[in-house]
């Protein structure tokens, strides 16, 4: 008797394990390959109706209150996340990396797809809420738009994310030469998350760094703009410092303290200074408009 269980057992663990092997044979080549993901989501029009839609509303909420502009900052975030995705595309179509081995990433753009069309749902329920409704109770208007800023804000540290995870990925495995891409993207994107921790009663804390770092983080011909100053580009002097120090310093360190850092720029003396923090922020200033 206790024979024939134990033949049982290993026929139905048998069948079992077959079943688990075919389901994830099954699952595995129905993976999108990341390329294809990414050009799903990033050249979609609705990378477009998004924006169109956030100058919408912000518009409308003007005739409530003409300084908040808080969507508009969450929009300039995303269109510049939105350049810098274009780019790592380029490099993403060189992936010789199995679906399987990227599936995490090609998941999030699919997740990030439809993230972005339910906001866009969420934007036109505004719109039509607000539209022929602007004199409407001050505080009623309010929390509409804060409802709206936070949905935004929830969207877009989750497409933040996906940006580091693939410029890590694109930088760590398919473009592999010394890029200074590389820290500043991690810059960027760990700037914006700071500026998402410290929102405060649906306020920003600061926009200092965040604005710094929009005006001088920018692509010009696919390329980081540099000032003109900075011989060599990204092999000069400066830029390979910036770069070593960026990668050698506390990213949070870097990001806590960039304006008292960035303050003290004039009196750095690179020669003594032991501050990996310190010193990416004085070569930031060198080969940057920031």
């Amino acid at each position: 008797m206790k024979k024939h269980i134990i033949i049982i057992s290993v026929i139905i663990l048998t069948l079992s394990l077959a079943g688990l092997g075919i389901w994830l044979g099954i699952r595995n080549k129905n993976v999108k390959p990341l390329y294809q993901a990414s050009c799903e989501f990033v050249f979609n029009e609705d990378a477009e109706t998004l924006t169109d839609k956030i100058t919408e509303a912000q518009t409308l909420y003007t005739t409530v209150s003409s300084s908040d502009k808080r969507l508009t900052t969450l929009q300039t975030i995303i269109l510049k996340i939105d350049s810098f995705e274009q780019d790592l595309n380029a490099h993403l179509s060189l992936s010789t990396d199995k679906p399987k081995n990227t599936k995490t990433l090609s998941k999030a753009y699919s997740n990030l797809l439809n993230s972005r069309t339910r906001l866009i749902k969420d934007y036109n329920e505004y719109i039509t809420r607000m539209s022929g409704n602007t004199q409407a109770d001050g505080p009623m208007m309010q929390k509409l738009y804060n409802e709206l800023f936070n949905k935004t804000a929830s969207y877009l540290r989750t497409y933040n994310n996906c940006f580091l995870n693939t410029s890590n990925y694109v930088f760590g495995k398919v473009y592999t030469a010394n890029s200074i891409k590389a820290p500043l993207y991690s810059l960027y994107s760990h700037g914006v998350n700071n500026l998402l921790d410290n929102v405060i009663n649906n306020q920003f804390s600061s926009l200092t760094l965040i604005n710094k770092l929009n005006t001088s983080i920018r692509l010009e011909n696919q390329n980081i703009y540099l000032k003109s100053s900075v011989k060599g580009g990204e092999f000069s002097f400066e830029a390979l410092n910036f770069r070593k120090y960026f990668n050698s310093c506390n990213i949070s360190n870097l990001i806590q303290n960039f304006e008292v850092y960035y303050s003290q720029v004039a009196s750095i003396a690179p020669a003594t200074e032991t501050s990996s923090e310190k010193l990416t922020v004085y070569y930031a200033k060198q080969i940057l408009e920031i």
